[in-house]
């Protein structure tokens, strides 16, 4: 798979630091966001992106409902939510989005490469 643009969204500065590790050899360009609006405003003007990887829980909007906003404006980037508190109801509403992929806390770094692969195939 080729260099990609990702995009990583997370208030805990150690979780974006170990995707940041993680994903730094597959990524031509990596921009990190801590709360959900920087994250909007990263999607609006640096975009697009072939992957966004966004926490649910983070200073509004939360992760999930920057989902719901992206695909309003008709953005198709495939999104990886991640979430320390995967209830059933979260569950129920990634499930119903398009390009979307729910993993939940914590997670290995295959763990994540996988539910990248599922997404980017």
């Amino acid at each position: 798979m080729s260099a990609l643009r990702l995009l990583i969204a997370d208030d805990d500065r150690d979780m974006r630091d170990w995707l940041r590790a993680v994903l730094s050899q597959r990524a031509q360009v990596l921009r990190e966001a801590a709360s959900g609006w920087e994250l909007l405003h990263i999607l609006s003007h640096d975009g697009p992106f072939d992957l966004v990887i966004t926490d649910v829980r983070m200073p509004a909007p939360s992760g999930l409902n920057v989902v719901a906003m992206a695909r309003a404006a008709g953005l198709v980037t495939p999104f990886l939510i991640i979430t320390a508190f995967p209830r059933q109801e979260l569950v129920a509403a990634a499930l119903r989005m398009d390009r979307v992929v729910l993993l939940a806390k914590p997670f290995s770094a295959q763990q994540l490469r996988e539910s990248m692969g599922i997404l980017m195939a």
